[in-house]
């Protein structure tokens, strides 16, 4: 069971940005959404073929998305005319959601940009 949990921990910055993004595909109300289409794509292409390349462009794209929509929400809570209960509950749901997402962003971007080289063996000659 533990070895289970520990071949699947790679793959939790993933697996979690897959999860936001279907979150986001839900609660945009359109059946085709380009933009989550794209985004699912590139997350199911980076588990299979796990470019390092790919996967730093990729993190610093989730890392960039979730900075832009941070303060996308924190702007439309400093227009609102009225902070009602409902207000907070959208600022503390979004904010938090988006610093999970910046947050596996950064694990994703740490994974893949992390430097080992291969090991040279050494003969005895």
């Amino acid at each position: 069971m533990i070895l289970i949990v520990r071949s699947v921990s790679k793959w939790y910055p993933e697996l979690f940005l897959v999860f936001t993004v279907l979150l986001y595909w839900i609660f945009s109300g359109t059946l085709i959404n380009p933009i989550a289409i794209v985004l699912i794509t590139a997350l199911n292409a980076q588990l299979v073929i796990k470019n390092k390349t790919f996967g730093v462009v990729l993190a610093s794209i989730f890392i960039l998305l979730s900075i832009y929509m941070s303060f996308q929400l924190i702007s439309d809570v400093i227009q609102l005319e009225q902070f009602l209960p409902e207000g907070l509950m959208m600022l503390v749901s979004g904010i938090s959601l988006f610093i999970f997402s910046g947050y596996f962003g950064f694990a994703l971007l740490q994974k893949n940009i992390i430097y080992r080289p291969e090991r040279l063996s050494i003969e005895n000659d």
